[in-house]
């Protein structure tokens, strides 16, 4: 009996010392997985980050280069109608700019019973001044001894027409074209100008514009045109 239980209580401690060294290989293996799965996690965690700050380094905004192409169409649209004479200047960009167009003033006795010299006069400020009511060249009858009109070197253009009293606008306008062929005096062969009961000519150009004599009317006074004399 006393053997059996000694044997037994042999037994147990036997048991008891394998269990301990099976508990102990358990808890060492139990540690070593730990380590190993902490040191796993790490890996993946350092392998992980490594990637994606690799991936933040290389991925970035690239900035996309946009190019703005610039398309102009140029539409230009010419109109207009040239009638009778134009004149105007050229600009940098091509364009002409047209001061007159219009139809010829009616002219009177004009053709070749005027020479050359009036008809360049008479083109020029109509085509810059006119059109004017009339402009009477020629006529058999000077109205008074002297006059150029008979021998084709005299014109008057017309302000106004009837006899009446020019407008002070059409005053203005008179002494515009009176105060232009003055100054082109030499370049148009002008002999002499009269306006508003005023003549000036270039033999006393330094008296300027002088007076008149009082004629007796809105015509013989000269207020009503312009009169213009060409040396030939």
């Amino acid at each position: 009996m006393t053997d059996g239980i000694a044997a037994i209580q042999a037994r147990v401690t036997e048991l008891q010392g394998q269990f301990t060294q099976l508990k102990s290989t358990s808890a060492a293996s139990g540690q070593q997985f730990a380590a190993q799965l902490t040191a796993a996690q790490k890996t993946a965690a350092g392998t992980t980050a490594s990637t994606t700050g690799t991936t933040a380094g290389t991925t970035g905004t690239t900035p996309a280069t946009t190019g703005t192409t610039t398309t102009g169409t140029t539409t230009g649209t010419t109109t207009g109608t040239t009638t009778g004479t134009t004149t105007g200047t050229t600009s940098a960009t091509g364009t002409t700019a047209v001061t007159k167009s219009h139809d010829p003033s009616t002219l009177v006795g004009g053709g070749s019973r005027i020479t050359s010299t009036m008809q360049k006069v008479i083109d020029v400020v109509d085509a810059k001044f006119g059109p004017f009511p009339t402009i009477g060249a020629w006529r058999a009858d000077g109205g008074m001894p002297g006059s150029d009109h008979p021998t084709g070197k005299a014109a008057d253009f017309m302000i106004t027409t009837g006899g009446k009293m020019p407008s002070a606008a059409k005053l203005k306008e008179g002494w515009e074209v009176a105060n232009y062929v003055k100054e082109n005096a030499e370049k148009l062969g002008v002999k002499y100008i009269i306006f508003a009961q005023h003549i000036w000519s270039p033999a006393r150009a330094s008296e300027g514009w002088r007076l008149m004599e009082d004629r007796g009317s809105v015509t013989q006074n000269h207020f009503d045109h312009v009169h213009i004399s060409v040396e030939k």
